[in-house]
């Protein structure tokens, strides 16, 4: 469906899942990735971040860039940047996906609200 059109002619979401898949076709060792769900639809998301987790679980490095609580819920390890500097980090241990969801939360309500609960 998509190879006979041209790049303007396709969706933000397909154009995204086009970009994914072209960056883990070669399996890299470090996978850079912006916003890897800004364009896609939740189902997408869910499907990427799950391909993201399979990947890492078998040994390649993914660097995420993202202000989505859910897509960060997926890592291993969240960094946190205010002003260009790491401020602060979590580890998601042996929580659970949800688990983690709350802890990242809590920890952007903590740094938006200078550590007062």
């Amino acid at each position: 469906e998509l190879l006979d059109k041209f790049p303007y002619e396709v969706s933000g979401g397909q154009k995204q899942r086009a970009a994914a898949a072209r960056a883990l076709i070669t399996a890299p060792k470090i996978i850079l990735a912006d916003e890897p769900t800004g364009a896609l639809d939740s189902q997408s998301s869910e499907d990427l971040l799950k391909v993201f987790e399979k990947i890492n679980n078998g040994g390649q490095t993914i660097l995420m860039v993202t202000h989505s609580v859910n897509a960060a819920a997926h890592a291993k390890r969240v960094l946190f940047i205010r002003d260009g500097v790491v401020f602060h980090q979590i580890y998601k241990g042996d929580n659970s996906e949800e688990q983690f969801y709350q802890k990242i939360s809590e920890t952007l309500t903590m740094l938006r609200t200078g550590g007062e609960r």
